[in-house]
């Protein structure tokens, strides 16, 4: 019997020194490999928006250079032109806002004298008094120029007084004014001898002729 058993344990030993253990490893090896291609993807998205990125910049910076160049041309070619261009340019455009300016005023009361005349009840005529349009052109010093036109109710198309100043603000907030012109006779009168201030009444004085 002892030796039976002892048989037996002998062959329980042997079969235990066979057995082996297997692992299956295909998961983990899917999920690592899945893990390495992101990382590629992401490092090759990155690669192009950094390369994106320089191009937008050389375009970016190659525009600011053309708009910088053409800048730098345009001022060139003014500067190299005539003082007088640039003159006559400013005086033409003087003379184009002051005849808009008139050809308004003288537009909106021609049409109420029109309309004046048009009524037949000559008792409620829309205006029975005189008064005064006045026309204000702002200087490069932030002054104003007035032109002051006084219109009569039985005439709307001509003033009966024209007179220009020069509208200055004073420390006290108070305005006051320097006569420059007026119109007497369809002739220009001025009220001052200083040459700017004369310069200022042919230039910005807005008369009716």
């Amino acid at each position: 019997m002892a030796k039976q058993a002892s048989e037996q344990t002998t062959g329980d030993k042997e079969s235990e020194q066979y057995e082996s253990v297997s692992h299956n490893f295909d998961a983990m090896n899917r999920a690592i490999d899945t893990q390495v291609d992101k990382q590629l993807e992401l490092s090759s998205l990155y690669q192009f928006q950094q390369s994106s990125r320089r191009t937008l910049m050389a375009m970016h910076i190659t525009v600011s250079l053309c708009v910088l160049a053409l800048t730098a041309a345009a001022i060139w070619w003014l500067l190299s032109s005539s003082g007088s261009f640039f003159s006559s340019d400013i005086t033409y455009t003087e003379s184009i806002l002051k005849s808009a300016s008139d050809r308004k005023t003288s537009d909106a009361l021609k049409i109420i004298s029109e309309a004046q005349d048009s009524n037949n009840n000559p008792d409620k005529a829309f205006i029975d008094t005189s008064f005064t349009v006045f026309h204000r052109t702002l200087i490069s010093t932030g002054e104003y120029v007035v032109t002051g036109k006084t219109y009569e109710p039985d005439d709307l198309q001509t003033p009966s007084e024209q007179y220009c100043y020069l509208e200055q603000s004073q420390s006290s907030n108070q305005l006051s004014g320097q006569a420059l012109s007026y119109i007497e006779d369809k002739e220009l009168i001025l009220e001052t001898e200083d040459q700017a201030m004369i310069s200022l009444a042919h230039r910005y004085c807005q008369f009716s002729r």
